[in-house]
């Protein structure tokens, strides 16, 4: 029997879980060891921990499972660590918090914006600071 990705509790600390918002895209989170959820947003201006009702804002939550070989509370760790850390959406998002509280290798397409970022940071500073 296939369990339900929507099912309410049936979730682990260490599990990342989703809700839709924007039509077709989706804002990641880790569950806690307490049920609760840390997450990167731009609502909450970075990384923060709130109740899993909180996270859901009356959305029906995906439970995507773990996503790596880490063990949970290595995860949980690692997120807490990142409390407070900014938001950006390119570069320091919701799904590249979940990728590295997880210890998963970027995507190509991460690589490829991090790089883009990178010359950008390199052409757009050359000003000099007072």
């Amino acid at each position: 029997m296939r369990k339900d990705p929507y099912a309410f509790r049936h979730f682990q600390p260490g599990d990342v879980v989703s809700i839709r918002f924007g039509g077709v895209l989706r804002h990641y989170g880790v569950i806690t060891s307490g049920g609760r959820v840390i997450s990167n947003s731009r609502k909450h201006e970075g990384v923060t921990e709130q109740s899993f009702d909180d996270f859901a804002d009356g959305r029906r939550v995906k439970v995507h499972g773990s996503r790596g070989d880490a063990h949970h509370l290595e995860v949980e760790s690692r997120a807490r660590r990142a409390l407070g850390a900014s938001y950006r959406l390119a570069g320091s998002n919701c799904g590249d918090f979940v990728g590295h509280v997880h210890k998963r290798k970027p995507t190509v397409t991460q690589v490829g914006r991090a790089t883009v970022m990178a010359i950008g940071d390199l052409v757009g500073n050359s000003r000099k600071y007072r």
